[in-house]
C-alpha cells in the first residue's frame, strides 16, 4: 500500500528542476556588469595589439634578412613604402625570378604590386631613417644589410592612424644586428644618434 504524497515531497520535487527567476536575473546582471567593465578596454586594446603585431612581424623580417645576408654573403634589403604602409624583400639580382616566371606564377597581380606585405589595418609608417640622413616620412626607404650582416644604425617607426600617439619604434643596431623596440603612448619616436670618430 502506497502512502499519499505530502506537501514537503511536492516542494522537494519542484526545487530539483532548475533555476529560479531570481538566480537567472542575478546571473544576467553579473554578465552585463562584466561586459560594461571589459568592453571599453577591449576597444583600446585591439588597435595597440595590431600595432605590436605589425612591429613584431617587421622585426622578424629584419632579422631574417640580416641572417640571409650573412649566410649567402650577399647584400640584402628590406624596402619600405612609407606612403602605402607596406614593405618587401629586395633579393639579390641573381635570385630574382625572370619576368616570364613572375607572369606565370601570378598573372592577375600587376608587377608593381607583387611581393609587397601590407601592415595591419590602421597601422602606418611614422617614418624611417638613419642618423646621417634623418627621419623621412614619405616615399620609399631601404634598410640594407651588407654581405657580413652589418648596416648603419637605422630606425623604423610605426604608428596607429586612428591614434598617432601610439608609436612603435624599431632601432636597428648596425654592428650587432640587435633590434631594440620602444613603445610610446605620447608619439615619441626613437632617433639614431650620429657617432663621430672620436667616440671610439
Amino acid at each position: 500500500m502506497t502512502q499519499p504524497a505530502t506537501r514537503s515531497d511536492d516542494r522537494d520535487r519542484r526545487t530539483d528542476g532548475g533555476f529560479s527567476l531570481l538566480e537567472i536575473l542575478v546571473a544576467v546582471a553579473l554578465i552585463g556588469l562584466g561586459l560594461a567593465i571589459v568592453a571599453p578596454n577591449l576597444s583600446a586594446l585591439m588597435p595597440s595589439a595590431r600595432l605590436s603585431g605589425s612591429g613584431k612581424e617587421l622585426v622578424s623580417w629584419l632579422q631574417t634578412i640580416r641572417s640571409e645576408a650573412r649566410i649567402q654573403a650577399k647584400r640584402m634589403e628590406l624596402e619600405l613604402d612609407l606612403d602605402k604602409g607596406r614593405y618587401r624583400i629586395v633579393w639579390p639580382p641573381e635570385e630574382r625570378l625572370t619576368s616570364d616566371q613572375i607572369i606565370l606564377a601570378d598573372a592577375d597581380v600587376p608587377e608593381r604590386d607583387r611581393d609587397w606585405i601590407d601592415l595591419e589595418r590602421d597601422v602606418v609608417f611614422a617614418g624611417a631613417g638613419d642618423a646621417k640622413e634623418g627621419l623621412i616620412q614619405k616615399g620609399l626607404y631601404r634598410v640594407a644589410f651588407d654581405e657580413y650582416g652589418f648596416s648603419a644604425d637605422q630606425v623604423v617607426a610605426l604608428q596607429l592612424e586612428s591614434d598617432p600617439d601610439f608609436v612603435w619604434s624599431l632601432m636597428v643596431r648596425g654592428l650587432t644586428g640587435k633590434i631594440e623596440t620602444q613603445e610610446s603612448e605620447t608619439g615619441e619616436i626613437l632617433r639614431p644618434v650620429r657617432v663621430e670618430e672620436g667616440a671610439f
